[in-house]
């Protein structure tokens, strides 16, 4: 569970770096980047090594939907909601996490699971703050709903393909997933584009963090440590990344918070993991 507490705390900041750091830089290009400068990392690792690489569709097309398509719905949110009520509106991921093992994975959650997501997202809900416009409100919640599907839905895809692929490398051909989120978001930026994007230094350092650290590594830590989990498990853990983002956006961004709220909410996130 190391890993998936790794990346929240990484990925924690990025709602920040995105509202902040690219404020004003098209959100289809961001997305575009990001996926192309993990594309061109993890591509390097397997050329190092091509002969542990193996062509693998599925893992193009699990990319494209966990990677790709997610970050679509998540980056464009950020033209209608805060960094925190992004975070927030995460709080719907395990419930997906939940469904997509069932359906997918054919696996029930047991009652503690259902309990532990229940506290969780209760917790997540405490921690909100609403002062935004309202058709913005709802924009923006419906494309983070979007985005957490599309990403719950990965990652039990990936489970799965674990399981039949056993004995495949993964480190050596996780290139592959990120080669089916750039297709899916170079698509989009081309289509949606408004034009060219002229990028300040801090713009750059921004996306050179998302793409390397905060998907590059990102997505390949919390995918090895999704394998080491069950998925009531990684259905929790995927809300951690929301009371730390709060506490970025209060103590480095700026942004507030209700502390009459935030910590009955952190309690329910104490009795959920308690419960697993």
């Amino acid at each position: 569970m190391i890993y998936l507490i790794i990346v929240s705390i990484i990925w924690s900041f990025s709602f920040g770096i995105i509202k902040y750091g690219l404020s004003g830089v098209d959100s289809s290009y961001i997305s575009f980047i990001r996926s192309l400068i993990a594309l061109i990392f993890f591509s390097s690792i397997s050329i190092y090594n091509i002969k542990k690489f193996t062509l693998d569709l599925k893992l193009i097309l699990i990319g494209a939907l966990q990677f790709g398509l997610m970050y679509i719905f998540y980056i464009q949110s950020y033209v209608y909601l805060p960094a925190y009520l992004i975070a927030t509106f995460t709080i719907t991921t395990p419930i997906f996490v939940g469904l997509t093992s069932k359906y997918i994975a054919h696996q029930s959650i047991s009652k503690n699971g259902i309990y532990a997501i229940s506290l969780v997202i209760i917790g997540s809900f405490l921690m909100r703050i609403n002062f935004v416009n309202l058709l913005d409100y709802w924009v923006g919640f419906l494309l983070i709903q979007c985005a957490n599907l599309f990403f719950a839905s990965g990652q039990i895809l990936f489970k799965e393909w674990k399981i039949k692929n056993d004995d495949t490398d993964i480190l050596h051909n996780f290139s592959q997933m990120f080669l089916g989120a750039t297709l899916v978001t170079s698509l989009f930026y081309i289509l949606s584009s408004s034009g060219s994007n002229q990028l300040s230094s801090e713009n750059l350092f921004a996306l050179i963090f998302l793409g390397l650290i905060s998907t590059g590594l990102g997505f390949l830590f919390w995918n090895l440590g999704s394998l080491k989990v069950t998925n009531e498990k990684l259905a929790v853990m995927n809300n951690l990344i929301i009371p730390i983002a709060i506490l970025n956006s209060y103590f480095i961004f700026g942004e507030q918070i209700d502390s009459l709220t935030f910590i009955p909410g952190m309690i329910c996130f104490y009795f959920a993991l308690k419960a697993l």
